[in-house]
C-alpha cells in the first residue's frame, strides 16, 4: 500500500514538473491584408457595433434575437452577451486593444494596422495567461487549433466587407 501511494506521489511531482515547463503565457494570432485605407479599417475594428456583421466570436450571439441577448449595455466600448463581453481598452492610430471576458476567464486581445505599399496588414492576437495547474496548461495548449479558424474567418469576413463596400 505504501509503495502504492509513494508511486503516486511521485507520478504527481513528475506530472506536475513536466507541465511546469510549458508556457504561462500563450498567444493566438492571424493576419489579413486589406486594400482598404486604414482609416476605414481602423473605425470598423475600433467601434466594437461593427463588430456584429463580421467577428465570428460575436456573430452567434447577434444573430440569435433572443431577449436574455438584449442586455443594453452594448455601445462603440462595451459588447455584453450572456457567454462573453468584450471591452475596449484602447483605440489609438495603429492599435486597437480589447479585454475579453469569457465565462471565468479573462484575456487581452489587440489589432495591430500596418501600412504596406497603400494595403493594410492587419494582425489580431489574443493573450492568454495560464495558471499553474496542468489541465490549464494542457488546454492552453490546443488554444490555437480552437480559436485560429474563428478568428481567421472573421479576418476574412472584416476583408470582404470592406472590400465590397465602397465609401
Amino acid at each position: 500500500m505504501k509503495l502504492i501511494f509513494a508511486s503516486l506521489v511521485i507520478f504527481s511531482l513528475v506530472i506536475l514538473f513536466l507541465f511546469a515547463l510549458f508556457p504561462s503565457d500563450i498567444s493566438v494570432t492571424r493576419v489579413v491584408q486589406i486594400n482598404r485605407p486604414k482609416a476605414a479599417v481602423r473605425k470598423k475594428i475600433a467601434d466594437l457595433r461593427e463588430w456584429k456583421s463580421w467577428n465570428r466570436f460575436l456573430y452567434d450571439a447577434f444573430a440569435q434575437n433572443r431577449p436574455d441577448n438584449a442586455t443594453g449595455m452594448d455601445d462603440s466600448g462595451h459588447i455584453t452577451r450572456p457567454s462573453v463581453s468584450v471591452e475596449l481598452l484602447k483605440a489609438g492610430p495603429d492599435t486597437v486593444i480589447t479585454r475579453w471576458q469569457h465565462e471565468k476567464r479573462s484575456f487581452d486581445g489587440d489589432f495591430i494596422l500596418t501600412d504596406m505599399n497603400g494595403q493594410i496588414v492587419l494582425e489580431w492576437t489574443l493573450h492568454f495567461h495560464l495558471k499553474w495547474y496542468p489541465w490549464d496548461k494542457l488546454a492552453g495548449m490546443f488554444y490555437d487549433k480552437q480559436l485560429g479558424p474563428g478568428m481567421e474567418q472573421s479576418l476574412l469576413n472584416l476583408r470582404q466587407e470592406l472590400e465590397s463596400s465602397s465609401d
